[in-house]
Order: structure tokens, then C-alpha cells, then sequence
């Protein structure tokens, strides 16, 4: 358990606990309260330095251990004003809240479970949902929410991607934990087995429509962070994609197999850091959910994000050549690894794995020991630069004159 979930927990013992059976709206300042506080203490940790995972992950803890409190109130107080016995259901988290991911003003998404049929809901479900809704509305979040059987979860997931994906990350919160695994064994079994390459199929279509969007160009003057070219969203395709593949939400399952190395990790690993703090720094200057970084903006969230340099113009410079690098090195990575899912070149095993999906088309040209393709530099064999240290000079000077990027792969030999 982290000291800052220590904390959490102690204020909220001090402070939401000691509401016992009132009414969850005559309690409503002091769940207001206790979010102010732990609010203020975030936006501390952010502007400290805090890293952009770390401080997403710390306002899950905190939600989670308001969310829990305030399930535990409302089924209490729906027994008691319903008079009915309590039924089986549960509170899941889905999406990023369920990855464990929260920046200020993003949405919570919630489903609550239940075990009966949809036209037979029990009073029991129907109150608590209510109150645990008008609550939190009013507390100030954003929900996202359904209320499911099992079996309309199953059905809802198999028809829409977008809800099999949040399903995908979903995570138990509160109540019945016997209906969650059954949940997530069903879903297992009948929507990610058997499934495989149409939903890889539909993640890959989908980067290809958000890139042709924003000209399959990361160096926009006012780039879009979460669904841009090398923005959050491209990290979020490969981790959907790597669970359908390798059963596990995390770019580690990939490295070894071929299809990522561990300086690939690395870098897009950093890069979805940074980019969750600047995602951070965006809702707390705009005070709501906001994902374009726009031009009049920058120089004031390079300041904020702590670049050092003296006049504003060198700090938005700064910031936004770290911009563009994390972007681009996101934008590199997934895209080769989209041709390689769809080719099956990585490994021999995966080889037809995606035999359907068309073959991204990219000019090729050989010079010496280096090639070019889709504007990058290839070293034609790993230890080039190793063996050969005039290749080092003659890669820059290739680059340079056919207006070239070294490929992650170049830099990673270079570095």
C-alpha cells in the first residue's frame, strides 16, 4: 500500500466514515470536502514534479476510496428505504479509470452489475444506483454509467468495440465479488477468445482513420494530446492490441517476442509519462477536460511544467522539442508495429496471423550500409555502427542530405 493511500484512507476514516447511516444528501458538504482536500494535494504533487503516471494513478486511489464509501452508503441506505431485502451486484470501473488512469476532469466510467434479467431489476439495485449517481453528480464528477446483467454485458461488448474495449479494462471497486469473476471469466471466454483478429482488425483501422485525421503528421502547431499522431490514444491501441495477443495490458509482454525491444519500451514508456503530465497540466489551467495544446497555452504550460530557461519563447522551445520527440517516437514505433502485426514479419509463429489486413506501402531506397523508409534512416545490420565507427558520420551525412530521421533503432545503436 503507497503512503499517499495511506493518507487518503486516514482522512477518509476521519471524515467520511463518521457519516454512519445519515442520508448520502444531507452528508453531500463532506464528501465535497474530503475532494477538495485530496484535490489540493494532488495539484501539490503535480506542480512539485510529479510524474504524469504517478499523479493519474494516486487520483484513481483517491476515487476509488471515495467510490467505495459512497456504495457502501447507498446500498446501506437503499435497504433501509426500500425495505427489501439486498440483492447481488457489484461497481466496476471501466476505461481509464479502470487502467488505473485519471487526469482532473476525466470521466468516471462505472458499470454496475447485477444478476438479474433487465426487466426484473430489483428495488435494491434501482436505489442504490440512484443515490450513488445523484451523489456524485453533485459532488462535481463527470460519470459514465450503465447497469448490466452479465449476460446484456457480454451481448453489448460483442456489438459495439468501444465498450468491449472499456470492458477489457474493467476492475472491481465494490460490492459482490463473486458476480466480478464471473464477469470477467465470461468475458474472457466469450468476447476476447474466438475474437482476436476482428478486434485487432478494428484497433488497427482505427489508428489508420485518427492518423489520416491529423495528416499522419505529429509536428502540428496545436497538437491534439490524446488522439493526435503519437498522442495517448496510439499507446492505449497497442495495449488493447497486446492484451488480445499476449493476454496482459502492458508494452513488457511485447519485448522478447520480437515485436518491441527494450530501448522501443523504454522510449514510448517515457513518452506516455510525459504525455499524461502535459494532459495534467492542460485540465488544470483550462479547469475542465481539454486535450488540444493550444498555441497561446504552450508557453505558459512550459512554465508551469518547470523548463528552466529565461525568456518564454526559449521555454516553449523547449517544451515543445520534447514534445514532438515523445510524440514522434510513439507515432514510429506503432505504426511499424501495426505493419508488422499486419504482415507477420516479426516471427515466424505470427506469420499469418493477420494475412487479411493490407500491407502499409513504403518507398525504399539503398545507399551503402543504410537504407530509408517512411522518411526514417536504417542501419542494415544492428552492430553496424559498432564495427564500423565511419558509419556513424556517414549515417549523419546521408540523413542530412535526403533530409532523413534516424530511426529509433539507428539512435538506440547510436546512444
Amino acid at each position: 500500500m503507497s503512503r499517499h493511500l495511506d493518507k487518503v484512507l486516514a482522512h477518509a476514516k476521519r471524515q467520511l466514515e463518521s457519516t454512519g447511516e445519515q442520508r448520502l444528501t444531507d452528508v453531500l458538504p463532506v464528501y465535497q470536502k474530503f475532494l477538495k482536500i485530496e484535490d489540493h494535494r494532488l495539484r501539490l504533487r503535480h506542480q512539485a514534479g510529479g510524474g504524469g503516471r504517478d499523479i493519474c494513478a494516486l487520483r484513481v486511489e483517491m476515487v476509488d476510496v471515495l467510490l467505495r464509501q459512497v456504495f457502501s452508503g447507498a446500498s446501506a441506505a437503499a435497504e433501509r428505504e426500500k425495505n427489501t431485502a439486498e440483492s447481488p451486484m457489484t461497481m466496476i470501473a471501466l476505461g481509464g479509470y479502470g487502467r488505473g488512469e485519471l487526469n482532473p476532469f476525466s470521466d468516471v466510467d462505472l458499470m454496475f452489475l447485477h444478476s438479474q434479467s433487465a426487466d426484473k431489476v430489483s428495488p435494491f439495485v434501482t436505489q442504490t444506483v440512484e443515490q450513488i449517481l445523484y451523489l456524485l453528480w453533485d459532488i462535481g464528477f463527470k460519470i459514465g454509467h450503465s447497469t448490466r446483467s452479465i449476460r446484456e454485458a457480454l451481448l453489448q461488448a460483442n456489438e459495439n468495440t468501444l465498450t468491449k474495449t472499456a470492458m477489457l479494462e474493467s476492475r472491481y471497486l465494490s460490492g459482490d465479488t463473486e458476480l466480478f469473476r464471473q464477469f470477467r471469466a465470461q468475458f474472457r471466454a466469450k468476447c476476447v477468445s474466438g475474437h482476436e483478429k476482428d478486434y485487432v482488425a478494428a484497433r488497427m483501422q482505427d489508428q489508420v482513420r485518427r492518423h489520416t485525421k491529423f495528416g499522419n503528421n505529429v509536428h502540428l502547431q496545436e497538437p491534439h494530446v490524446k488522439s493526435g499522431c503519437g498522442g495517448l490514444r496510439d499507446y492505449q491501441n497497442l495495449l488493447w492490441i497486446t492484451h488480445f495477443k499476449e493476454g496482459a495490458l502492458s508494452t513488457t509482454q511485447l519485448v522478447g517476442k520480437d515485436w518491441l525491444t527494450e530501448a522501443d519500451c523504454r522510449r514510448i514508456d517515457a513518452a506516455y509519462d510525459f504525455l499524461l503530465r502535459v494532459r495534467t497540466d492542460l485540465h488544470l489551467l483550462n479547469k475542465r477536460a481539454t486535450d488540444i495544446l493550444h498555441l497561446h497555452q504552450q508557453p505558459e504550460i512550459a512554465q508551469r511544467l518547470g523548463y528552466p530557461q529565461k525568456t518564454p519563447l526559449r521555454r516553449n522551445e523547449a517544451f515543445m522539442k520534447d514534445y514532438y520527440e515523445h510524440t514522434r517516437n510513439v507515432f514510429r514505433i506503432t505504426e511499424r508495429l501495426t505493419e508488422q502485426f499486419a504482415t507477420g514479419t516479426a516471427t515466424t509463429s505470427m506469420r499469418l496471423f493477420f494475412p487479411f489486413l493490407p500491407r502499409r506501402k513504403g518507398d525504399e531506397e539503398k545507399f551503402g550500409e543504410f537504407y530509408s523508409r517512411d522518411g526514417q534512416l536504417y542501419a542494415e545490420r544492428a552492430d553496424l555502427f559498432s564495427k564500423d565507427l565511419i558509419q556513424i558520420s556517414k549515417s549523419v551525412q546521408y540523413a542530412q542530405a535526403r533530409k532523413l530521421e534516424l530511426s529509433p533503432e539507428s539512435i538506440e545503436s547510436l546512444s
